[in-house]
C-alpha cells in the first residue's frame, strides 16, 4: 500500500539527461488538485521553460519494478523562480504524489519541453479553453503574459473560458483573480461550471452547465482569434469540432490533450498534406547505439520501444501512446514511419519509438540505427 511507503529524500542515481529535484512546497489548490514546487537538489539552476510546457518526471516507486516516468505541465510563469506541477490525483504516479509526496522529498526530471507555447508578439486575441485540471499549461501562460504587461511588453487581450464540475474541484481561483486585476483589462474570465449548487452567478461563474459552442461567438463575437486548448481528450475534440463548425481556421487552433489520444483534427483546405512514410513489408535490422546491439525486426513484431524491450534494453517511457515524449531518441541513420498519430514535440532527427517501426527502404538505403543501449 502507498500509505505504507516513505518517499525517497536521498539524491538518487539517475540516468543521463536527468537530475535530481527537491519538492520545497506542497499546497492544495483545490479538492482533487495539489501543486508541488520543485527546486534542484544539485546546486545547479533552473532549465529555461516557456510558459506552457511539460516536466518529464521521473519516480521511484516501491512495488513498481522500473522507474515510472510521467510528463507534467509547469503550470507557473517562466520567471517564477521554481517549477510548479498541478497534478490531480488520478493513476499511480499521481497517487504517489498525493499521498507520499512531502518538502524534501526527491524526484528526477528532465529539462522542460513541449511545443505548446503561447505566442506572446501577437496583437490580436487570444482564447484560452480549459476544462478541470487542463487550466494548467494556461495558467502559465497567462501568467507570463500578465508578467509581460506589469514589465512594459503590450499583452494580447485573452478571454479565458475554465469549465469545472464543481467550485469546489476548480483550482486556482484566487490566482485567476489577482491576474485579471494586474491584466489592465486585457483579460476577461468566462468560468462555467456544472454544479451551482450553494453557488452565485457573477461571483462564482459567468456560465452553468457545460462549455457550449454558442459561448464562443457570445463572448468573442467576430474576429481573427488564436485558440489554445487543454483538457480531457472527448472534451478537446469536442471544442474542436465546435470551432472548425464556426469557421475557425484548424491553423488557428492549438491544443495539449490529456492521456494518449491525439486531436483528430481536419486540415484547412489550402493546406497541403505532407508525404509521409510507410512501414517495411519485409524483415528489418535494427541497431542500438552504442553497444552495438541489433535485433531482427519484421511486420507484427510491434514497435521499436517493443523491440528494444524484447532485446533486454529498458529505454525510458510513459505513455506507450506518442502523446508524452518520454520515449524519444536520437535516429543516427536510416528511416522510421509512425503506425499512430502522435502529440508529443520531437525534432526531425528524433523518434518516439512507442509509435513508430522501420519505415520502407529503397536498395542501398540505409537500416535504421538509434542512440539507444
Amino acid at each position: 500500500m502507498l500509505d505504507e511507503i516513505q518517499a525517497p529524500t536521498s539524491l538518487p542515481d539517475l540516468p543521463p539527461g536527468w537530475r535530481p529535484f527537491r519538492i520545497a512546497r506542497v499546497a492544495d489548490e483545490s479538492s482533487v488538485i495539489r501543486s508541488f514546487y520543485l527546486e534542484p537538489a544539485d546546486g545547479g539552476g533552473l532549465d529555461p521553460a516557456a510558459a506552457g510546457q511539460h516536466l518529464p518526471i521521473r519516480l521511484t516507486i516501491p512495488g513498481s519494478d522500473d522507474p515510472v516516468i510521467r510528463t507534467y505541465t509547469i503550470s507557473c510563469a517562466p520567471v517564477a523562480g521554481y517549477y510548479r506541477l498541478s497534478v490531480r490525483k488520478l493513476g499511480l504516479a499521481s497517487t504517489y504524489l498525493h499521498e507520499l509526496a512531502a518538502p524534501g522529498t526527491i524526484i528526477g526530471a528532465k529539462p522542460p519541453a513541449g511545443d505548446f507555447i503561447i505566442d506572446d508578439q501577437a496583437a490580436h486575441p487570444a482564447v484560452l479553453v480549459a476544462a478541470g485540471v487542463g487550466i494548467t499549461p494556461l495558467l502559465a501562460m497567462l501568467s507570463h503574459l500578465v508578467a509581460g504587461e506589469g514589465a512594459g511588453r503590450p499583452m494580447r487581450p485573452v478571454t479565458l473560458f475554465y469549465a469545472a464540475r464543481s467550485i469546489e474541484e476548480r483550482g486556482f481561483d484566487a490566482e485567476l483573480a489577482a491576474l485579471a486585476a494586474r491584466a489592465s483589462g486585457k483579460l476577461r474570465l468566462v468560468r462555467v461550471l456544472q454544479l451551482t449548487d450553494g453557488t452565485e452567478a457573477g461571483r462564482d461563474y459567468e456560465e452553468s452547465g457545460f462549455l457550449r459552442s454558442e459561448l464562443f461567438p457570445r463572448y468573442l463575437g467576430f474576429g481573427r482569434h488564436d485558440f489554445y486548448l487543454c483538457g480531457p481528450p472527448p472534451f478537446m475534440q469536442a471544442v474542436y469540432g465546435a470551432l472548425r463548425a464556426l469557421g475557425v481556421a484548424d491553423s488557428a487552433i492549438h491544443a495539449e490533450a490529456f492521456g494518449p489520444a491525439s486531436l483528430i483534427r481536419t486540415g484547412d483546405a489550402a493546406a497541403p498534406l505532407a508525404s509521409r512514410p510507410v512501414a517495411a513489408t519485409g524483415e528489418e535490422v535494427v541497431t542500438f547505439n552504442p553497444t552495438g546491439t541489433q535485433a531482427h525486426w519484421k511486420p507484427g513484431d510491434g514497435s521499436l520501444l517493443e523491440l528494444a524491450e524484447a532485446k533486454g534494453l529498458k529505454p525510458d517511457y510513459g505513455c506507450r501512446e506518442g502523446a508524452c515524449g518520454a520515449c524519444k531518441c536520437k535516429l543516427v541513420a536510416g528511416q522510421v514511419a509512425y503506425f499512430r498519430e502522435t502529440s508529443a514535440a520531437h525534432d526531425p532527427d528524433e523518434v518516439l519509438i512507442c509509435s513508430a517501426v522501420p519505415a520502407s527502404r529503397g536498395v542501398g538505403s540505409p537500416a535504421v540505427v538509434l542512440a539507444l543501449g
